[in-house]
């Protein structure tokens, strides 16, 4: 069964219609990687093109609106009709367009292409109002949910390609660093950093690129010291993936 679609189109039309800049720079997200296209994710019908959003004309702006929607309804019709032709039976907890917690893409950077360790996959999370817990807050557990998707998908690109659904993720163990507010757009990524066997172990952060939030001070022999900000970590992850037999050669 064919997962994978081999066209750059998108479905950007059915993002946030406020991104942060990082998000969407070609350049950037082009170091992040080649994105990932998922049939059961995005159905198998084209996907349109970003609306032009910096039109100053309501009419512009209204026809936009309408033509976002309609191509909105095209996805998920296309998605449902995929998913349940296919097997499955309802909606990806953090895939589809309604999800309360959505991953919005994934760019995936092979270390090489025998050999897993070392291999990225970044995504871009929208965290809606719908993954709310204390007020103005999300639940702990949307950013778990993602912990456990991206974790999953890096296991799946070991070979050097992406084979969805080639194992099962077994072990997420999260820490919780800080909370995320309702709305906030951040960055996921996951790393393979050993390959035994079948099993994939990797580690993931959920980052927001835009905030600086911890020092991390470097000391020189003469006594000097550079002090560099890093990106606002929101949550660490290590988890642990087992391949189907046969994915990987000889295992």
């Amino acid at each position: 069964m064919q997962h994978i679609m081999t066209n750059e189109q998108n479905d950007e039309v059915s993002w946030p219609s406020s991104m942060p800049h990082w998000a969407v720079e070609k350049n950037q997200r082009i170091k992040r990687g080649e994105r990932l296209h998922i049939y059961e994710f995005e159905g198998t019908k084209p996907q349109g093109e970003c609306n032009d959003q910096n039109s100053s004309s309501s009419q512009n702006k209204s026809s936009a609106s309408n033509m976002t929607q309609q191509e909105n309804n095209g996805t998920n019709h296309a998605v449902h009709s995929y998913r349940q032709n296919h097997g499955w039976k309802g909606c990806d907890l953090v895939h589809s367009i309604s999800s309360p917690v959505r991953v919005l893409e994934y760019r995936v950077k092979y270390a090489n292409q025998t050999r897993g360790e070392g291999t990225t996959l970044t995504g871009l999370v929208h965290f809606t109002n719908m993954a709310e817990s204390h007020r103005g807050y999300c639940h702990g557990g949307s950013m778990c949910s993602i912990m456990d998707d991206v974790i999953g998908w890096v296991g799946f690109c070991a070979t050097g390609q992406c084979i969805p659904w080639s194992g099962f993720t077994v072990q997420v163990n999260t820490n919780m660093m800080k909370p995320v507010k309702v709305g906030q757009i951040l960055m996921v990524r996951a790393t393979i950093v050993k390959i035994e066997r079948r099993k994939v172990y990797s580690i993931a952060e959920i980052v927001d690129p835009e905030v600086e939030c911890e020092t991390d001070t470097t000391k020189h022999k003469d006594g000097t010291q550079d002090d560099s900000k890093k990106e606002c970590v929101h949550a660490r992850a290590e988890g642990l993936v087992i391949l189907n037999r046969g994915v990987l050669p000889g295992h």
